[in-house]
């Protein structure tokens, strides 16, 4: 008596409909721990535009005799050459790759 296996085909699976639309939503975020006060930003789409939007409400949070230094990474918009940086803050740029440097990235 031998062993047989009889091999059927296998169950079809129908067609369904996929949606593969996505909507995204992006998080700009600043924290000042030593005052436990931050600010965030959700917007839906990353540009110049919306960093700008960013750092006018970081301006807004600072005190008037203070002055904010933002770290930032390298990301485009970060960078451009349209951003418009309020008087009272400096842009302080972190080294490419460095990730680990940017407090707010702890937050994620």
């Amino acid at each position: 008596m031998t062993n047989s296996i009889i091999y059927g085909r296998r169950p079809a699976r129908g067609r369904v409909q996929c949606d593969h639309r996505f909507e995204f939503a992006y998080i700009f975020g600043a924290v000042y721990p030593e005052q436990d006060t931050g600010v965030a930003l959700v917007v839906s789409r990353v540009s110049t535009e919306a960093m700008t939007l960013m750092l006018t409400e970081i301006s807004q949070a600072v005190s008037e005799t203070a002055h904010a230094a933002v770290l930032m990474d390298g990301a485009g918009w970060h960078t451009a050459n349209d951003l418009e940086v309020p008087a009272n803050i400096t842009l302080v740029p972190l080294p490419p790759y460095s990730p680990e440097l940017n407090a707010i990235e702890h937050l994620w």
